[in-house]
């Protein structure tokens, strides 16, 4: 058996001292005995202080680890809800790129919708311009705020910073104080943001370090209080203990919770009237123990013990660690066993020898055992143990160095499961953003390279009616359909090739609609660049596919509209020319017998071409209207008498009480001619009688409505005409409104198109509901207005034509026939004629001509209008009355409000009339 060289040195001593007698035993054994007992008591001492350094050591890592993983989960965290509203603003503003909405609009909706997301910790989206204009912020402070010169602690400007490095680099993480929502005091705030060049924008998310600090000084708390309870129990001979303190000399942790927290730099050593705890910072590895005065709790306030202390300083946390033990105590062990040896040496000299060998060996070897125990505790082996049961000094020394290994292993034990309920706590934050994805008005899900589904938010499963649990796992055909995954096979192997695709996909959904999605297949690349999965995001559009095709029809009417108002301007023209001839041939050859036979029935036609010319102008919107409050239940009560007497008896007509008034901004002529034809149209598809009802309502408009288009919330008045006819068949739905356009044998086409013109003039809406063989109502909105007085209008005598007898007169007409027929009119109503063949020649002559009283202008002329001519001559020549001429409806200048305007087709009384009107202002002057 292999002895140390302890065991040789004692037993060598024991020989000697057996051989020079009892004093060279006492002169040279005693004190090596002693003395190498003081060391093993004292580097025992040690041993323990280097466990607990080491276990302080660990604590640091395993804080410093778990903030490390907790920094790593909070940036994945941050690049997950980045890539998401990224990819949610590319999808509004894809919709404004292919015209569905306005750049306006898609802003509006980008940046609300980003404004009210909310994820952990009440953080937010925020969305900034190149220019630092915070353009989304769940905050009405930053909200469109030019944040430029918001700067950091460093005196750089945070906004612009982060856009240099989202526009160099693309994407990046930075550091920065920015208060909380509802605070106002700064905190350390992680961003990630990207950037997003094609619109000019940087979108981020954040956040804040203190929750990340704040859980690990928790976690460092209550491995700091495990580490208390662990101390308070180890015991370095039979009363030393490890306490530490901090560098600012407050007491940490201490046997005696009494000086816990206190300031531990005011305790002086008598030996050198220095502070203990510069001393013992002075010590600090410094591989040498500190000695210095303490009292005794036998003793307490005499400083005269000597304590020794060996001290380390863990710079993780600036602390001080030390052990302490009195000197008497590590000697005492010494003492004792030096004593025992003389006693036996003097009374057995003969067997000392045996007897000393039998002490060494059974001193040396659990000493040995226990210095292997530490060192294997030292290497890391927690489970090591001494094994070594006795009831002295040593026995102590080994169940106390077991009983540390033991509760270092349990600490360690109770680290790992704090890290098991982080763990915990992480799954549930891992819950709680899946709460947040299943909440997000979208379909996604997540797809492997094998096309296995591993993720799906609640949408995505609706959206193919299945459970989300029973899709994880199943491959994309089987959960979608072979159909639909062969109509999306050729987007996928594009993403699986590297690129982000988006496309439109529609399929019937049991109810009987077709559902209308937008599909973004977002490839995930590895290090290497490789596709390793996709994410599929889905938005339902089918309603936008609707409100599309509606605004294509609208639009198609309007371009019908146009087509028509131009044809009626150009035809009013031809009806000009036509009356005023027919007019002067009937004046001029009136002698002529049977002439007038032949005339009449040509003025007839021409007037009923004029009807035509206005019911198209009104479906064009272009009719002349007069828009004025009108009580509209009054006007359903007269039409209904005038319908009483031209509708069969078989027609029962239904009006509204007498009871209420309601009142709409409207023409008074035009609307009840739109009622007329309704009417007449539902006598039309009554041949064998029936129910013709009118109703006239209030209607608040607060939720979004369709007519024949997106109805503006507003106060309306609602005017409803049903029957219960034949109804429309539904080809012919989808053209009620166009011009000559008529399901009847004979007629013109023109009734419906010009009630929905005249109602769209006077900016209301329109809707048909009918089903074949079961009736029709048209329904009508209307401006309201509020109840006015009506006044009745006075009665205009008939002007004589000698009143301008010798005036002279000025014609702007770019249509030579129409400036004839205008020519002879005023002629043979007394006045001389000067012509010009546009706006800007008749502003050439007005100026020129002395004497000039009159000037009829044509409104649309090529060059200076008819508008911008009557402002020119009122500037210039107030004295001068001026009359318009147009076939359209306009919108007038304030400053041309009271001119007078003569509508296309006239005759000579209708142009006699405007005349006369001009000269009402200088009569009253």
């Amino acid at each position: 058996m292999i002895r140390s060289r302890l065991f040789f040195r004692l037993f060598s001593a024991i020989l000697a001292a057996v051989a020079l007698f009892a004093a060279a035993i006492y002169v040279f054994s005693v004190p090596l005995i002693e003395e190498k007992a003081y060391e093993i008591e004292l580097n025992a001492s040690r041993t323990i202080l280097d466990n607990v350094f080491v276990m302080t050591g660990k604590i640091d890592v395993s804080l410093e680890d778990r903030r490390a993983m907790t920094v790593e989960s909070y940036k994945a965290q941050l690049r997950n809800v980045v890539s998401l509203a990224a990819s949610y603003l590319d999808h509004v503003f894809a919709r404004a790129d292919k015209g569905e909405i306005s750049e306006a609009e898609a802003r509006r909706l980008a940046f609300d919708g980003l404004r009210a997301f909310k994820w952990g910790n009440n953080d937010y989206i925020w969305v900034t311009d190149y220019n630092s204009v915070i353009r989304s912020h769940p905050d009405p402070e930053f909200q469109g705020r030019d944040a430029s010169r918001v700067q950091g602690p460093d005196g750089r400007a945070i906004l612009p910073t982060i856009i240099a490095i989202a526009r160099e680099k693309g994407e990046g993480f930075h550091t920065y104080p920015w208060q909380r929502l509802g605070e106002t005091r700064p905190s350390e705030k992680l961003s990630y943001f990207i950037d997003m060049p094609n619109r000019g924008l940087v979108i981020g998310t954040g956040a804040y370090l203190d929750d990340i600090d704040r859980e690990v000084e928790r976690r460092k708390a209550e491995a700091v209080e495990d580490l208390r309870q662990a101390l308070r129990n180890i015991r370095i001979a039979r009363t030393g203990y490890v306490y530490i303190f901090d560098a600012a000399k407050t007491m940490i942790i201490h046997p005696n919770a009494n000086i816990e927290g206190q300031d531990f730099g005011t305790r002086i050593d008598p030996a050198t009237g220095r502070p203990i705890s510069e001393e013992l910072m002075a010590a600090a590895d410094s591989d040498r123990p500190l000695t210095y005065l303490w009292d005794k709790p036998s003793d307490p306030g005499n400083y005269a013990y000597e304590k020794i202390s060996w001290v380390r300083h863990f710079k993780g946390f600036d602390w001080y660690i030390a052990s302490s033990v009195y000197v008497d105590e590590l000697k005492r062990s010494s003492a004792v066993l030096g004593n025992r040896l003389v006693t036996i040496a003097l009374a057995l000299m003969v067997v000392a020898g045996a007897l000393g060998y039998l002490a060494v060996d059974w001193l040396t070897r659990p000493l040995n055992r226990l210095a292997e125990t530490a060192e294997q505790v030292q290497a890391g082996n927690l489970d090591a143990q001494s094994g070594i049961r006795r009831d002295d000094e040593i026995g102590l020394l080994a169940e106390a160095l077991d009983a540390m290994v033991r509760r270092v292993k349990d600490d360690i034990s109770t680290l790992d499961t704090r890290v098991q309920e982080r763990t915990n706590e992480l799954e549930e934050a891992e819950t709680r953003r899946r709460l947040i994805l299943d909440a997000i008005p979208a379909a996604i899900a997540y797809l492997g390279r094998d096309e296995i589904i591993r993720f799906v938010n609640r949408g995505w499963a609706e959206l193919v009616r299945q459970d989300a649990a029973e899709l994880i796992g199943r491959d994309l055909r089987s959960a979608i359909g072979r159909f639909a995954h062969a109509a999306i096979q050729a987007h996928m192997e594009r993403t699986w090739a590297g690129e982000e695709v988006t496309f439109t996909y529609s399929f019937p959904h049991p109810d009987g609609h077709t559902v209308t999605t937008r599909n973004t297949l977002i490839p995930q690349l590895a290090a290497n660049g490789a596709v390793t999965a996709m994410f599929v995001l889905a938005l339902d559009i089918s309603a936008e596919k609707a409100t599309e095709t509606q605004l294509m029809e609208a639009q198609r009417m309007k371009a019908v509209g146009q087509l028509s108002g131009g044809l009626a301007h150009d035809f009013n023209n031809l009806l000009s020319v036509i009356l005023g001839n027919l007019a002067a041939a009937r004046d001029r050859y009136a002698e002529i017998d049977g002439l007038d036979s032949y005339l009449e029935p040509a003025v007839r036609a021409s007037r009923r071409g004029a009807d035509i010319t206005s019911r198209l102008l009104a479906f064009s919107r272009q009719q002349p209207l007069k828009p004025q409050p009108v009580d509209v239940s009054a006007l359903v009560r007269e039409v209904s008498v005038l319908l009483s007497r031209s509708l069969p008896s078989s027609i029962t007509i239904t009006i509204p009480d007498e009871g209420g008034e309601c009142w709409a901004i409207a023409d008074a002529n035009q609307l009840e001619n739109a009622l007329i034809n309704l009417a007449l149209n539902a006598r039309d598809a009554m041949p064998d009688g029936g129910r013709l009802e009118m109703d006239v309502r209030l209607r608040r408009v607060t939720d979004p409505l369709t007519f024949d288009e997106q109805v503006e919330p507003d106060d309306y008045l609602e005017v409803r005409v049903s029957d219960n006819g034949l109804g429309f068949a539904p080809e012919a739905m989808t053209r009620a409104f166009e011009p000559f356009f008529t399901t009847k044998r004979l007629g013109s086409g023109l009734g419906l198109s010009m009630v929905y013109g005249f109602v769209k003039q006077s900016k209301g809406y329109i809707t048909l509901d009918s089903r074949l063989g079961m009736g029709s109502t048209v329904t009508i909105l209307l401006p309201r207005a509020a109840p006015v007085a009506v006044e009745g209008e006075a009665e205009e005598a008939a002007p004589s034509p000698s009143l301008w007898q010798g005036q002279l007169a000025l014609i702007a007409e770019d249509d030579a026939d129409v400036r004839a027929v205008l020519r002879g009119q005023l002629v043979d109503l007394g006045f001389s004629v000067v012509e010009a063949e546009s706006g800007d020649e008749a502003a050439d002559l007005f100026g020129q001509i002395e004497g000039l009283s009159l000037v009829v202008s044509d409104i649309v002329m090529p060059g200076m209008s008819g508008i911008e001519l009557a402002g020119r001559i009122r500037a210039e020549r107030p004295s001068i009355r001026v009359i318009l001429i147009s076939g359209f409806s306009f919108d007038t200048s304030p400053e041309a409000d009271d001119l007078v305007i003569l509508r296309k087709p006239w005759d000579r009384s209708d142009l006699a009339a405007a005349v006369a009107r001009t000269t009402e202002p200088s009569d009253a002057a």
